[in-house]
């Protein structure tokens, strides 16, 4: 008696549909994750991960609200590498400490 051929596919690429996604594919689908990721972030800048955040400092310049969620973007940057802190009252105090890094 024989065994039933079984088709064993090869560990990668995931499949579109029954075939192997192309690179094209690949990367498109990581656009819409990052552009998802980004939407996301918009209000939640304190949680984004740093890729969404820097996307949004790209968007300064787009329309007041980008403008908005950029300056938010930056004081989630700055509290969370200790450059900026933000008081209880909401008052922003740069922190003198943290001084940029001069090869020299």
């Amino acid at each position: 008696m024989t065994d039933p051929l079984v088709t064993v596919t090869k560990p990668g690429r995931p499949l579109q549909g029954k075939r192997p996604m192309t690179g094209s594919e690949r990367k498109r689908a990581q656009r819409m994750r990052d552009r998802r990721t980004v939407i996301d972030a918009i209000g939640n800048e304190m949680n984004a991960p740093l890729r969404a955040l820097l996307d949004l400092l790209g968007r300064v310049e787009a329309s007041e609200p980008a403008r908005h969620s950029a300056r938010r973007a930056w004081l989630a940057f700055g509290q969370r590498y200790g450059f900026v802190t933000i008081t209880p009252q909401g008052d922003l105090i740069e922190n003198q400490a943290a001084k940029p890094h001069h090869e020299g």
